[in-house]
């Protein structure tokens, strides 16, 4: 959760069927053709970002900073500001918003369901809210500024984090504030599976609960981190200054698998083991299907703004906010129109053998950049396609690119240019 304001802490700083006999291997025949079938209508669509942020309703000269966001289904979500004392609710996928009302404005939110959810920031504020926002209800404050806000999926008490080391447990009567013995300010929280087990970060510290006591039993690499996101017990992922992201597969122990002095980064979100985003300052998207072994940076130029949430509720719908009324959502190209029309490219063949053609008009009008990339994420070629200087000849509008070292299989091929990304699948049949 995560925005940098002056006024708040989370940058405030920054989710075969057995077969016996003829008949059962006609069966699973018939099944596995079918999963093939869906599978190849699943890669036929084209995904990528766009800007959203005009659908956000702005009540004042100012655009709100939004600091967090949080969907329970593709369409129905809730976005905070840490500007602003509003909550923006949609129920089309971020189409329209109508815009909810707290007495101070909030880092963090989470919501249970449809109906149930909390949220807070300034003043320690917690709201919580049983009939979708309509009425947020304040049940208490943690006496400092709040930063983040985590319910595991399995339990009714969820934590709240923030300045001084405090932390509060959360149910439906108020808070609590627990013993953390940790002196500097709390950035981001994770209870991945029930209420008696999570992880906490901010500045150097990352701290671990377990058997009701916050023990300093984690092994990490030097850094600022500015927010955690654990899958499991054992798995998670944690983010912030210098653009270090570092990774634990026991709980315990975490190394780094990249860092980026260009970016600070204020929030991370995984779907499972294998798939996830980080976010941060300058509008950085990074994405990762290989567990963090490759971060591929996404979305460039669309935002230059301090991002401070993601939140994602499958790989192919997902939403991403920041400072300056920003909103971007990841989603079919066909729902997009603008950016169709402005990056629309061609491959061919497809299948491709050795080698296949990238066609666009954009080529050389403005610097454009191909890359490929195999099923697991893992970027396998890049090329740069430089604009055309001012008053030069016509670019070129043909790039040849050479597979021939590939193997038969299905691949992504993604063209970007400054302001667009549009990813297309390409198959390769030897």
């Amino acid at each position: 959760m995560k925005n940098l304001s002056n006024n708040t802490t989370k940058f405030s700083p920054p989710k075969a069927e057995d077969a016996a006999g003829r008949g059962g291997l006609k069966k699973l025949l018939l099944i596995t053709t079918f999963s093939f079938f869906l599978c190849t209508l699943s890669y036929s669509q084209e995904y990528t970002w766009h800007d959203i942020s005009a659908n956000i309703p702005q009540t004042g000269e100012t655009p709100p900073d939004l600091s967090d966001v949080y969907f329970v289904s593709d369409n129905e979500g809730w976005i905070s500001s840490s500007s602003h004392a509003e909550i923006y609710h949609t129920t089309d996928g971020g189409a329209t918003f109508e815009v909810q009302t707290t007495q101070y404005h909030c880092n963090a939110i989470h919501m249970l369901n449809a109906n149930e959810g909390y949220a807070g920031g300034a003043s320690g504020r917690v709201y919580r809210t049983t009939d979708g926002g309509d009425n947020w209800i304040a049940i208490g404050s943690i006496g400092v500024t709040l930063a983040d806000i985590s319910f595991p999926p399995s339990g009714e008490t969820g934590y709240a984090c923030g300045l001084n080391g405090n932390i509060w447990s959360i149910d439906s009567t108020g808070v609590t504030k627990m013993t953390s013995n940790i002196n500097g300010s709390l950035d981001a929280i994770s209870f991945p599976v029930n209420s008696e087990e999570g992880w906490v970060c901010g500045g150097s510290v990352i701290r671990h609960f377990f058997n009701d006591v916050w023990i300093a039993d984690q092994f990490k690499p030097s850094g600022g981190y500015y927010a955690i996101f654990m899958v499991d017990t054992l798995n998670g992922w944690a983010a912030g200054g210098n653009g270090i992201i570092i990774h634990t597969e026991d709980g315990h122990n975490w190394y780094t698998q990249q860092t980026n002095p260009a970016y600070i980064l204020t929030d991370v979100f995984f779907m499972n083991t294998l798939e996830g985003w980080v976010v941060g300052s300058g509008g950085g998207i990074f994405h990762t299907t290989n567990s963090g072994t490759n971060w591929n940076i996404e979305g460039e130029g669309l935002s230059s703004s301090i991002l401070g949430g993601v939140h994602f509720t499958s790989p192919t719908n997902g939403y991403v906010v920041g400072n300056d009324k920003t909103l971007l959502k990841y989603g079919e190209v066909s729902a997009i129109g603008d950016e169709v029309e402005r990056m629309k490219f061609e491959i061919y063949p497809n299948p491709a053998v050795d080698e296949f053609g990238v066609s666009s008009s954009e080529f050389g009008v403005e610097s454009c950049t191909i890359e490929l990339f195999d099923l697991n994420g893992k970027k396998l070629l890049e090329k740069h396609i430089p604009a055309r200087p001012a008053g030069g000849p016509a670019g070129t509008e043909t790039v040849e690119i050479d597979v021939s070292r590939l193997k038969s299989g299905v691949y992504f091929c993604r063209v970007s240019s400054e302001k667009y990304s549009v990813t297309k699948k390409l198959i390769i049949q030897k």
